[in-house]
């Protein structure tokens, strides 16, 4: 989908993005294991009329324990795991120069895969198992964002805030990430970009 926006580009930008997810997770049993940064590579082609195509792949770690405590017949649960998420954003910029905010909409695809870690205590001491089970899923938010964009020479720093929105269904699918993790359907990111204006 990008080459034929990289050939049309006005310009092209090259960085990195990072920041942190305000919105925490909110774990119905249990407690969140998630670490709420954001990090990873970023690539923006401008396009004519000040609008510009963004795509990021930001990485962070999500995972949550649970404890059920049934009469003799306990369990520790802890899920882990590495998510991706794939921002495609389309932006438009005000018709400023050294700083022009931005508005930015699209969606953003998430991939997630992990190891589920459990613990059995049985009736009787000593009655102890130990299991393991690899997973792995995927979603899909809408987000919706602005910032601005600050020039210094060919150098590009951008901070930004973004919504996202996840479905949440009542029973997700296997290939869902609700299914394994108590993600919130709302989540909010503060990001800051570094870029390089490559033309």
């Amino acid at each position: 989908m990008l080459f034929p926006t990289i050939s049309l580009a006005q310009g092209l930008v090259v960085g990195a993005a990072g920041g942190l997810r305000i919105t925490g997770d909110v774990p119905t049993y249990g407690l969140t294991n998630s670490k709420r940064y954001l990090i990873g590579p970023k690539i923006e082609a401008g396009l004519p009329f000040r609008f510009g195509v963004e795509v990021d792949a930001l990485y962070s770690r999500l995972g949550n324990t649970m404890y059920i405590p049934l009469i003799a017949n306990e369990f520790t649960i802890r899920t882990i795991a590495n998510s991706w998420l794939f921002p495609v954003l389309l932006k438009y910029h005000l018709p400023l120069t050294r700083a022009r905010p931005f508005l930015a909409t699209g969606v953003a695809p998430r991939y997630a895969s992990g190891r589920i870690h459990t613990i059995h205590y049985g009736y009787y001491p000593g009655d102890v198992t130990f299991s393991s089970m690899q997973w792995s899923a995927h979603g899909v938010a809408w987000t919706l964002g602005g910032g601005v964009e600050l020039h210094f020479g060919r150098i590009r720093l951008s901070p930004e805030l973004r919504y996202l929105r996840w479905p949440n269904p009542s029973h997700p699918s296997a290939s869902g990430i609700t299914r394994y993790l108590s993600v919130p359907p709302n989540e909010v990111h503060v990001l800051l970009g570094l870029g390089w204006k490559m033309r």
